[in-house]
């Protein structure tokens, strides 16, 4: 990497932490009026969700060593002065941030400076307004028929059915609380999240889901008699609490998965060829018809759409419940599996424009970012991106 740019990305790091002298000010400021791809760089590495996914790529680098060079060089540059405990406790908060940026930054103008401009290709890669990532959004439907809307209701107490107390909790969930155990008439709820969005729920036995976007899962209000049973389209997450007298059932249109207590992870969207039922823990038996398949854990049932109930093992488990922990995980996923997924969480219309590219995918990236960024990301020499609106086409 060349000095300047090495200078350039350890001035943005010293900004980062408002450590700027007046003459590394002007000097900054001087590198920002050079161009306006210099300005955009700079205003994308103070986006706080973009260093943090930075953090997560960047692994591989050891953040203390890195960091305790980073300190001996600015020291050269600025006064010794004393240190509180809660400049200690931000400077370790903001190592890892300077280190991707002096990593980042430097690489990306090394490489800039490395390469021959070219002509871009008409209309690809263009964005007419970025979109936003999904978030935590739902839409609860009450026994009644009556709804409300989960993203805009405060915290607290929200509705009561049958022997069940209805609230959104402090972390933003809907959880349901049994108020006493004689049993009544069953009612039951919906919870659905729209494209773009996602929920957790707490069910009356304990048992905690996460609803993935563009999904809904129908249960009861409290469970009674000798099963518990929801129905689920879409994908979700599910920590089942355990009950052997009482087991505990997802039902997704002909097929039925029966739990004792466990978790696992089901993903039935229409759009996909097969309906994936992945075990994480304890002991799961998925039934389609007369066929059945009895899973360990890291085994990931898969049916067809001829009807055929197939199971694989040695899945990679935390690649499938990725979605749950922030990211997308393309795992030799081809670009129309990629963006099935995409569509999803920015809720979007995918079309496609001449031969696109057989291109293999793999690894993580967060779903925390915007589209642009993923889009960044994924494209390669033969494939390319126009977003207008909320239409993603994808070209050679």
């Amino acid at each position: 990497m060349t000095e300047g740019s090495t200078r350039i990305a350890a001035l943005i790091a010293k900004h980062t932490n408002q450590e700027l002298d007046s003459r590394e000010e002007q000097e900054l400021n001087q590198w920002l009026d050079a161009s306006e791809e210099n300005r955009a760089l700079f205003q994308r590495f103070k986006d706080p969700a973009f260093i943090t996914e930075k953090l997560r790529l960047i692994q591989g680098v050891d953040k203390e060593a890195e960091w305790e060079k980073v300190l001996k060089a600015l020291a050269q540059e600025a006064p010794v002065r004393s240190v509180t405990p809660a400049r200690i406790y931000l400077q370790r908060t903001m190592a890892a941030a300077a280190v991707v940026l002096l990593v980042s930054v430097s690489g990306w103008i090394w490489m800039k400076s490395r390469t021959t401009p070219t002509s871009p290709v008409p209309q690809a890669g263009t964005v007419s307004h970025d979109v936003a990532p999904g978030g935590s959004r739902a839409l609860l439907t009450l026994s009644d028929g009556s709804t409300i809307v989960l993203d805009s209701t405060g915290k607290g107490r929200i509705a009561q059915q049958g022997n069940a107390r209805i609230e959104k909790t402090r972390q933003g969930a809907l959880a349901y609380t049994v108020l006493n155990e004689k049993p009544g008439v069953v009612l039951y709820n919906t919870l659905t999240t729209p494209p773009a969005g996602q929920y957790q729920l707490l069910l009356p036995d304990g048992t905690k889901v996460w609803l993935n976007n563009a999904s809904a899962l129908r249960y009861p209000t409290s469970f009674s008699g000798a099963s518990r049973e929801v129905e689920l389209k879409g994908e979700a997450y599910f920590e089942v609490a355990k009950n052997a007298a009482q087991p505990f059932t997802v039902k997704v249109d002909q097929l039925a998965v029966e739990v004792l207590g466990t978790s696992l992870n089901i993903m039935a969207y229409p759009n996909e060829e097969q309906v994936r039922t992945t075990l994480l823990t304890g002991s799961v038996r998925v039934r389609q018809g007369v066929a059945t398949a009895l899973l360990r854990p890291g085994e990931q049932a898969r049916l067809q759409p001829s009807g055929e109930l197939k199971v694989a093992d040695g899945v990679d488990t935390d690649g499938v419940v990725a979605w749950k922990n922030g990211h997308f995980n393309f795992d030799k996923a081809d670009i129309r599996a990629v963006m099935r997924q995409l569509a999803r969480w920015y809720d979007l219309e995918v079309r496609y424009e001449g031969a696109v590219s057989d291109h293999v995918y793999g690894g993580k990236i967060g779903r925390n970012l915007k589209l642009s960024e993923v889009l960044e990301v994924l494209k390669t020499n033969n494939i390319h991106f126009r977003v207008e609106g909320r239409t993603l086409t994808v070209v050679p």
